[in-house]
């Protein structure tokens, strides 16, 4: 009988360790699910305000060259000036980089001798860093020719790029973000307005 009673107390402590171990596992299981559920939520958010932060910033480039009464190196700079400072004086939550640090990229690219202001034009975007171009947008082919003074009257165009690494506050893991976006100032309607549109290509003469 004492054999008994005491197999059944070693039983009862054995079916308590297991719970414990059981309990420990679970909430571990539950901690990194809930982690991966919030840090997707960030990560959408993030994703979002790079995005409104690119569009503002195209905008703004197309409304204030397109709006210029002269096509000249001023009103180009004062267009990359317009998105410039919205791109750099803005924050995506979250983010343990400023995107002013990205500011040197942007006026790395800056040229106001250059046709539309741009110093360089590659034929395929850089994957990081600041990039705004502005040029001609051909409505067919969906195409910023930078290489082409158009009309006081043309349809501008400007083109914001950039990607930001992130330290996630859930993960502790390094995320990237990337943003992209064009506008163009359309003489077509009126009252003349500029608006956000799609890009396939960016060609440099």
């Amino acid at each position: 009988m004492r054999w008994r009673n005491q197999n059944q107390r070693v039983m009862s402590q054995a079916r308590g360790g297991l719970a414990v171990i059981w309990l420990i596992g679970s909430a571990a299981l539950i901690i990194a699910a809930l982690s991966l559920v919030l840090e997707t939520g960030w990560m959408n958010l993030c994703r979002s305000e790079a995005k409104v932060i690119a569009e503002s910033a195209a905008l703004a480039a197309a409304r204030a060259w397109g709006s210029a009464a002269t096509d000249n190196a001023a009103a180009r700079t004062a267009a990359k000036a317009a998105a410039g400072v919205l791109v750099t004086g803005s924050t995506v939550e979250g983010s343990s980089v400023p995107l002013a640090a990205l500011s040197a990229a942007l006026a790395a690219n800056n040229d106001a001798s250059a046709t539309n202001n741009n110093a360089v034009c590659p034929s395929a975007l850089p994957a990081v860093n600041t990039v705004v171009l502005l040029g001609d947008f051909d409505s067919t082919s969906c195409v910023l020719a930078s290489g082409t003074v158009p009309a006081t009257a043309a349809r501008r165009g400007c083109l914001v790029q950039f990607t930001l690494s992130m330290t996630s506050p859930f993960t502790s893991a390094v995320r990237t973000v990337s943003a992209r976006a064009v506008a163009v100032w359309d003489p077509a309607v009126s009252p003349n307005r500029s608006r956000l549109v799609s890009l396939s290509a960016v060609t440099c003469p």
